[in-house]
């Protein structure tokens, strides 16, 4: 009786192991695709912020122009 409840043991023991690694298993493997959208969305982000700081200068360069003057002045 007692081997039969020490084989029930070590069978339920061994499914919790199993069960335990592939749920630890699932979660790296979102953590992975989760950083992974993070870092492109960081490039991204970046990437915007160059370029909206190109456009800024444009902006200020063109509101200094000479053709600028005459609508300032009306």
């Amino acid at each position: 009786m007692s081997s039969i409840f020490s084989k029930a043991l070590m069978l339920l023991l061994g499914l919790g192991v199993i069960l335990s690694v592939e749920t630890w298993r699932r979660a790296r493997q979102e953590l992975q695709v989760v950083t992974a959208a993070n870092t492109s969305m960081r490039k991204t982000l970046g990437d915007l912020i160059v370029a909206i700081t190109e456009k800024d200068k444009e902006i200020d360069h063109l509101a200094q122009s000479p053709c600028n003057a005459g609508e300032r002045s009306q």
